[in-house]
């Protein structure tokens, strides 16, 4: 799986070919939590992570190229009302390989300003399966995905027509006939399968000439679990299974481990976006009362 922060779904990387997203995607999937150090891949790895056979081999090359290139023009960009930066996501990328492609390796080091967006993972990332990604072949259906997984367990986004072409980098020349060819149909054509009942709606405005205003894509909410109201009331609980706290939450010192951390922080996510429950979010489950603990041991179960 890989999780990153949503701050990298806004980078616009339509105009990057199939094969340098895989790429670019796979080597954050395992520079996610590396840090600053360096991080070298195999061609093992490589073609594990981003799916790429032996028959791309010659194709290797053209690929890394073109990734190298986009990956020096690639910055993030954070504006305040006081402040304005930029920042590059890789402070040094190598790529080598043999004459006949027999070993191939790809060396990188993640900058510290961009270091964040890739393993700072807070209440609001982006968790998706790498394969599916991969599998899909349209650039505009990989962008989509990206930007729609985000909201997996809402069901629906909308985006206003400006906002979609910047996020799609669609072309300016193209009219409402070639976007509906080239963006809209191989995103609903590629998507349902990991979105189900996915659909989309454009959005017109209720005057003369129904001016097209933006698009809203719905899909099944994907469920994080049922929440009963009162369910950790002592109060109001009849004769049903008493679930009991394991040893390091009975203990209000203790802090979370890191895994245990990610884990309720995704939790916490999923039940603030679908159910919109307010459970305050604290790395120390010391203030936590009996439903934060309980619901962080449930989240911990779901792993086992």
């Amino acid at each position: 799986m890989a999780k990153y922060h949503n701050d990298l779904n806004t980078v616009v990387m339509r105009k990057w070919t199939s094969e340098e997203m895989n790429f670019f995607f796979s080597i954050v999937a395992k520079a996610k939590e590396k840090g600053c150090k360096e991080i070298i891949f195999k061609k093992k790895e490589l073609k594990e992570l981003a799916r790429y056979s032996n028959e791309h081999n010659k194709r290797f090359e053209k690929t890394m190229a073109g990734l190298v290139d986009k990956l020096s023009d690639l910055k993030y960009r954070e504006r305040t009302s006081n402040s304005y930066e930029v920042m590059i996501l890789f402070s040094y990328f190598k790529v080598e390989w043999t004459p006949d492609y027999s070993d191939m390796t790809v060396t990188i080091e993640v900058s510290r300003q961009f270091e964040y967006v890739l393993n700072k993972l807070e209440a609001n990332f982006t968790l998706w399966e790498l394969k599916e990604f991969t599998n899909l072949k349209s650039t505009y259906a990989k962008a989509m995905y990206r930007l729609l997984k985000q909201w997996r367990t809402k069901g629906n986004r909308e985006f206003t027509l400006e906002e979609f072409n910047f996020l799609l980098d669609v072309p300016r020349s193209y009219k409402s006939g070639s976007v509906d060819q080239k963006v809209l149909k191989p995103i609903l054509e590629e998507l349902p399968q990991y979105f189900k009942g996915f659909k989309l709606k454009k959005i017109k405005a209720n005057t003369r000439g129904n001016k097209l205003l933006g698009y809203k894509f719905t899909w099944q909410a994907e469920q994080t679990g049922t929440w009963v109201d009162d369910k950790f009331n002592p109060e109001k609980t009849t004769g049903s299974r008493k679930e009991t706290l394991p040893d390091w939450a009975k203990d209000t010192s203790a802090t979370l481990t890191k895994m245990e951390e990610s884990i309720y922080k995704e939790w916490h996510a999923e039940q603030m976006a679908q159910f919109d429950i307010t459970i305050p979010e604290f790395l120390s489950i010391k203030n936590y009362g009996g439903k934060e603990r309980l619901a962080l041991q449930r989240a911990l179960k779901k792993l086992n």
